[in-house]
């Protein structure tokens, strides 16, 4: 049992250096500062019961984006391969989300226009990274 705990710190240790770990990472601190810059300084709760269209996409856009990392994170770590395959499932539906909240942004919001574009080319390479790492995990069951 301990040399299975013992593997476990392991992969955990190296999740945060992987590149699609990395971009999950760099798509929340570019959301939440583009958010920061279209919505002002609006907290994520006032956001949330906002009934603005542009701050609640902004807050589906922070909280999707906060949610990739502890994502990959679990797949990557779990031995359970449902779990794995569950969370690979969840990263794809919200990458695609993501995609989606630029969109709306970009047609409910005036400015920022160039930074939303910036986020979305930043998500679609956030795609590929992802779809490169879930085979790699899918193949490793």
């Amino acid at each position: 049992m301990k040399k299975n705990y013992s593997l476990y710190n392991y992969r955990r240790r190296n999740v945060t250096k992987l590149p699609v770990y990395r971009k999950a990472l760099y798509i929340f601190k570019l959301s939440r500062q583009i958010v920061e810059y279209l919505r002002g300084d609006k907290s994520v709760i006032e956001l949330h019961n906002s009934k603005i269209a542009s701050d609640q996409f902004s807050d589906k856009l922070v909280m999707t984006s906060l949610g990739l990392a502890p994502k990959i994170a679990m797949a990557e770590t779990t031995p359970d391969p449902t779990i794995k395959l569950a969370s690979i499932s969840s990263i794809q539906k919200n990458t695609a989300a993501l995609l989606h909240y630029c969109e709306s942004l970009e047609l409910t919001h005036g400015q920022g226009k160039e930074f939303l574009h910036l986020l979305r080319k930043e998500v679609k390479k956030f795609g590929h990274l992802q779809n490169k790492w879930a085979l790699g995990i899918s193949n490793k069951n």
